[in-house]
């Protein structure tokens, strides 16, 4: 799919404030609201559009300890890497998990209550899936810069 001028910025506009309302997009790009209705669609039927969700305070909500995660499995083989994608799909906790290149098979954002709370989620959870290796934590001090937007250049195709 090729991206036009208007299709990057409503794409802009999205990713800056989901909760803008097709209305408020329309007019923003200047387009009539069949034809806005039209692009979203375009938009969302190609994948450009993932899904559309509410960003929440995780501090505000008592969950003020986030940590990264370093998991290496003891085996690397199809059936262990794929048990362990399922598993830690179901824990809550994790909020992202990434299979990386290196010393580690995955990079886990991982986001708790507290330090008891890591340490129930790590004893009761993560190293009971089967196939687990060698654990490392990184526990996030400070963050200084916290997107989930993707730059937009005038050059996507």
């Amino acid at each position: 799919m090729i991206l036009d001028a208007i299709d990057r910025r409503i794409l802009d506009l999205l990713q800056n404030d989901g909760r803008m309302t097709q209305a408020m997009l329309a007019k923003e790009v200047n387009l009539a609201p069949a034809s806005l209705l039209a692009r979203l669609r375009k938009l969302q039927d190609s994948g450009m559009i993932k899904e559309v969700v509410a960003r929440l305070n995780r501090e505000a909500l008592g969950y003020s300890l986030l940590v990264f995660v370093q998991v290496s499995l003891a085996l690397h083989r199809e059936r262990p890497i794929e048990r362990f994608r399922r598993a830690v799909r179901a824990f809550p906790e994790v909020q992202e998990c990434h299979h990386v290149s290196g010393e580690f098979d995955f990079l886990l954002k991982v986001i708790v209550k507290d330090m008891g709370d890591y340490e129930r989620f790590i004893r009761e959870q993560l190293t009971r899936v089967e196939g687990v290796g060698k654990l490392q934590s990184c526990f996030v001090m400070h963050t200084s810069k916290e997107k989930c937007s993707v730059p937009l250049d005038s050059d996507v195709d």
